[in-house]
């Protein structure tokens, strides 16, 4: 046998063993219960490509093959349909009638109207469920106003799996904390100087639970690559991967570590992010954008008073004067527990919880029972009532403890409840006064409403000068009576710059003096008028 000969045999070994190891490999994956692609799943059951169009910016999909026979690969495009117009095309479908489903994401939802619009075939109503809401509620917004646009013959019915009440992530404050976190991972040094919080499952009593914790997260964090691992050493700089206020990047790299190490980073991001909005809150710089005011009581006081006319159109600004009280009794409170617990629903950890440490020399009381996702706790104050956000555990246990003795919580919740009515949470020393509202359960609340944009800039040059920082920025809110629900939404004016603002609105805006009488013009004698109207019969 040649050498030619004996190296093609060798080689056809070589291939013959790999084509056996390929099919071997294959046989195990066949065998292996993988998931399906979400997606591909969808709209597999959903009756497939021909029945949904999707928008989307993927290439491909699996499709059920004939008979039932698994699955194949199938390109998104057409040799009719380049790869560029795929969206469009699925779009004209499902407009046209052709498709009565489709599927959109981010990626493929740019430039896309679905809505029942008049000119289209397909009028029938939209129905839009969400499975998946983006990381930012500007993003949301943008693809709801997909099926909700004008020129429709009907509007669409939104159903959105999450919550729409949850907190926008990738924001301003997002971005901050998630620098805070990383410096604070990088530079091996405890958040705890930095923002006053504790990471999860730590104690600032034990330094080295603190430094076990930072390890870890730096190891997790250069895994999923947000974290340069040739330069994250102390001292060196600590160069975070494209951008250190990418809150989107390391919400969705996140997803790809192990549960235990997630969910730490998750709450220690939460817990930072947390803390900058509260001050945020304190000093006056929180962007609200529109507020809904609530309380369990809110009754307008006496008549609203006209502060403004436009000597233009006539129309009028009106300052509203409204009494809100946002408390819980112990006996509302006790009822809650008592009734979750009786119907099977209660958890463990459901009670009256106590602060573990003082502030100003009391103690703070809460009713925390836990919700519908296992370790978030829904808090209820005496003063304030229900929280707008949910506490982990973890976050429960460190700052509060459980009061065992039902007498001792009552006696604690009803004194906060009855001091909360005529102060703050500052106690008397407080340096805004009397106007200060934190943790207040009376409040008096002033709105100005009506005609606002003529009067915005003078209302903004008083609140520029006044003394404290959070009544500085002008905030819209609305606010409804529970008496009568008698909506309004307006310019909320603090307390303590209601005269400022009266006295800047009419030294800005002077009332206009009534016209001066004209004397009549005497007509000059003219011949009378002799054409004669015949009525049409």
């Amino acid at each position: 046998m040649s050498i030619a000969s004996n190296v093609r045999f060798g080689y056809a070994i070589r291939y013959n063993g790999a084509v056996e190891r390929k099919e071997r490999i294959l046989e195990i994956i066949r065998s292996l219960d993988l998931p399906k692609n979400p997606l591909d799943d969808i709209i597999d059951q959903l009756g497939g490509p021909d029945n949904v169009a999707e928008i989307t910016g993927r290439r491909g999909m699996l499709v059920r093959a004939s008979c039932d026979k698994g699955f194949t690969y199938q390109a998104s495009n057409t040799k009719d349909v380049s790869m560029k117009m795929v969206n469009m095309h699925e779009k004209q479908l499902f407009m046209d009638g052709k498709k009565f489903i489709a599927i959109i994401s981010e990626a493929g939802s740019a430039s896309v109207s679905l809505q029942a619009d008049r000119r289209a075939i397909n009028q029938r109503r939209r129905v839009h469920l969400t499975l998946e809401l983006p990381w930012s509620a500007d993003k949301a917004i943008q693809q709801f106003g997909k099926t909700h646009r004008s020129n429709q013959s009907s509007a669409p019915e939104y159903r959105a799996g999450p919550s729409l009440s949850a907190y926008n992530y990738d924001s301003v404050y997002g971005k901050r904390a998630l620098l805070v976190m990383y410096k604070g991972i990088i530079e091996q040094v405890s958040v705890v100087d930095s923002s006053l919080v504790v990471p999860p499952g730590c104690s600032s009593g034990n330094p080295q639970s603190i430094r076990d914790f930072i390890a870890k997260a730096k190891a997790a964090l250069v895994s999923v690559g947000i974290l340069s691992s040739g330069e994250s050493a102390k001292g060196s700089g600590g160069r975070i991967e494209s951008d250190m206020h990418d809150v989107g990047r390391f919400l969705n790299r996140l997803l790809g570590l192990p549960p235990e190490i997630q969910n730490r980073l998750f709450e220690l991001f939460i817990s930072i992010l947390d803390v900058i909005i509260q001050n945020a809150r304190t000093e006056g710089n929180l962007d609200y954008g529109i507020v809904d005011i609530r309380a369990n009581t809110i009754e307008l006081q006496g008549k609203p008073k006209t502060v403004h006319v436009d000597h233009m159109s006539g129309a009028s600004t009106m300052l509203f004067t409204f009494v809100l009280d946002r408390g819980i009794t112990w006996e509302f409170a006790s009822g809650l527990l008592d009734e979750k617990q009786k119907g099977g629903l209660g958890s463990a950890n459901d009670g009256f919880y106590e602060s573990r440490r003082e502030w100003l020399g009391r103690r703070h009381f809460l009713l925390a029972l836990e919700g519908p996702i296992s370790g978030m706790f829904k808090i209820i104050r005496p003063a304030i009532g229900e929280a707008v956000r949910e506490m982990p555990l973890s976050e429960l246990r460190n700052k509060y403890r459980v009061i065992t003795c039902l007498e001792k919580a009552r006696s604690g919740w009803e004194d906060e409840y009855e001091v909360s009515s005529r102060q703050c949470m500052h106690a008397p020393n407080c340096k805004v006064g009397s106007y200060c509202a934190v943790g207040r359960r009376m409040q008096e609340v002033n709105v100005v409403s009506g005609l606002i944009l003529p009067i915005w800039k003078a209302i903004e040059k008083v609140l520029s000068k006044q003394a404290h920082h959070s009544h500085r920025r002008i905030r819209v809110v609305r606010i409804e009576t529970t008496t009568d629900s008698q909506r309004t939404v307006g310019l909320l004016i603090p307390n303590a710059a209601v005269e400022d603002v009266l006295e800047g609105l009419f030294s800005s805006h002077p009332p206009t003096p009534p016209p001066l009488p004209q004397k009549k013009k005497r007509k000059k004698p003219g011949k009378k008028n002799t054409q004669t109207f015949i009525p049409c019969t």
